[in-house]
């Protein structure tokens, strides 16, 4: 009799281990499974999209500061142009003047020769600009 009740106990516990095993763990093995291969999918849509495109960005970004530094490279080139027209201008302007007080110095009683040479000076420097 001690026997049996503690068959019956022992057989009590088993099936109450098998119900557990059951009801709990083996849908927690398959919800874990589940969730790992979830995991899995959400890693390789990661590294086929995100990462794919932020190979992209890269090349992107790449391109656009290439194409700033080249904007960059034509604004310096615009700005020295700039600043060699103003100087352009201004060594014409000099060469004008000078021009301007030699013929006004000269007179009527002016040899022709004095003249061309003028000429031929005023003409020489412009050129040299």
């Amino acid at each position: 009799m001690l026997k049996n009740a503690i068959n019956k106990k022992t057989d009590n516990i088993i099936s109450l281990i098998k119900t557990q095993e059951q009801d709990i763990l083996i849908p927690l093995k398959k919800n874990a499974e589940r969730v790992i291969t979830i995991q899995g999918g959400l890693v390789d849509h990661f590294n086929k999209h995100i990462v794919r495109f932020n190979d992209e960005q890269r090349v992107v970004y790449q391109t656009q500061a290439n194409q700033i530094a080249n904007i960059v490279e034509y604004l310096q080139t615009i700005d020295r142009l700039q600043f060699d027209k103003t100087s352009l201008k201004e060594r014409f302007s000099f060469i004008l003047e000078i021009y301007i007080r030699a013929s006004e110095q000269m007179g009527m009683m002016t040899k022709q020769a004095e003249k061309d040479n003028l000429i031929e000076q005023v003409g020489k420097q412009v050129k040299t600009l």
